[in-house]
């Protein structure tokens, strides 16, 4: 009989897809896996990810409840029912949880607990009193958990500077979702009249819009092409030549991605990105393309296959040149393959499985 897993999301199933989605997926060819997510309510927002062959068993978050304590306090009350029945129904082995923001909701138990660490909680836009609540609650989540993963190095020395303790946290970065992607056999480089620059993920306060503007205000050939939710109000005054596509299902994006010349990651750098470990740039070198990123050090080690810049006029410096040589990849088809080859989901669940086996 197959060992029991409470996959706890913190974001809906059918948001665009993530690291959760994707361990979720290939943990349940090995466990008898029960995933609970919140109930997103902006529906608009969300793609159609596969369900088939999974069990959900998702829950409602009442809205302003960051801003409004009393949202806060009958949230914790209402989910902890909910997840004392869940638990007294599915009795799993181990809970999964990918948030400290749902550590309040978990009654005591007798399951192993598992954290799996994808961000710095507490990098986001939150008020100083709910950045130290979460805080606590990180801390408070590492030392009940039995096992505990991180996305990226730089994570888990966050962990470690803020909670000390003896438990080893377990590097398992992010990969790429679905199969390898054949290599396209590229005509001689040409110089077009327009070029075409993708980005694929959420439009948040993390992205650099005014770098994209200054670029798209000073070269005259160039679109930028976003696939993805949009933050409301984030992006005003915008510019005839950026698109925005919305969310678009996982499978489907290569097929919007194949006509664009290069892809592009525009974060800015602060805490939260610091540590961000992203599955664009494993997507993008499947996908073949050109890829430009801004410089950080956790990302330092895809020097290899991405052009780095550190800032908008270096970004612009990066791109006339780029577009004078038609966009170039910077590797070869053999090197994206031993990459992708080393970075993919089935082997980093293949090392998860190994630690949670060590727990019995």
């Amino acid at each position: 009989m197959k060992q029991k897993i409470l996959y706890i999301m913190h974001v809906d199933w059918d948001w665009i897809k993530q690291r959760p989605h994707f361990i979720a997926e290939k943990l349940a060819n090995h466990f008898d896996l029960l995933i609970c997510y919140p109930f997103s309510r902006k529906r608009s927002l969300l793609t159609k990810n596969n369900r088939k062959g999974f069990r959900f068993c998702p829950f409602i978050l009442i809205p302003f409840r960051q801003r409004y304590r009393v949202f806060h306090y009958f949230n914790i009350f209402m989910l902890r029912i909910f997840f004392v029945m869940v638990l007294s129904k599915y009795k799993p082995n181990y809970i999964w949880i990918t948030s400290p923001e749902l550590l309040p909701y978990i009654p005591e138990n007798n399951s192993k607990l598992i954290y799996d660490c994808m961000d710095d909680i507490c990098g986001f836009h939150h008020s100083p009193a709910y950045r130290n609540e979460l805080e606590d609650l990180e801390k408070n989540l590492v030392l009940h958990s039995s096992l505990i993963v991180a996305s990226s190095q730089q994570l888990i020395n966050v962990i470690k500077s803020r909670v000390k303790c003896s438990k080893k946290v377990y590097l398992i970065r992010n990969a790429f979702g679905g199969d390898i992607l054949p290599a396209q056999v590229f005509s001689p480089l040409k110089q077009k009249e327009i070029y075409k620059i993708g980005y694929i993920g959420t439009i948040s306060s993390w992205f650099d819009y005014d770098a994209i503007n200054h670029c798209i205000e000073k070269i005259n050939n160039i679109e930028i092409h976003l696939i993805g939710p949009v933050d409301t109000g984030l992006i005003n005054n915008i510019n005839e030549r950026i698109h925005f596509y919305g969310p678009i299902e996982h499978q489907n994006l290569y097929n919007y991605c194949k006509g664009f010349d290069c892809l592009i990651l525009p974060f800015k750098i602060n805490q939260l990105i610091k540590s961000v470990d992203p599955v664009k740039l494993y997507e993008y070198i499947n996908f073949n393309k050109p890829i430009i990123s801004v410089y950080y050090e956790e990302i330092d080690r895809f020097s290899p296959f991405v052009y780095f810049y550190n800032d908008s006029n270096s970004l612009y410096q990066l791109l006339t040149s780029l577009i004078n040589q038609s966009f170039p990849k910077k590797y070869t088809n053999q090197e994206r393959q031993g990459f992708l080859e080393t970075n993919s989901w089935d082997i980093r669940v293949k090392e998860i499985i190994h630690h949670i086996e060590c727990l019995s």
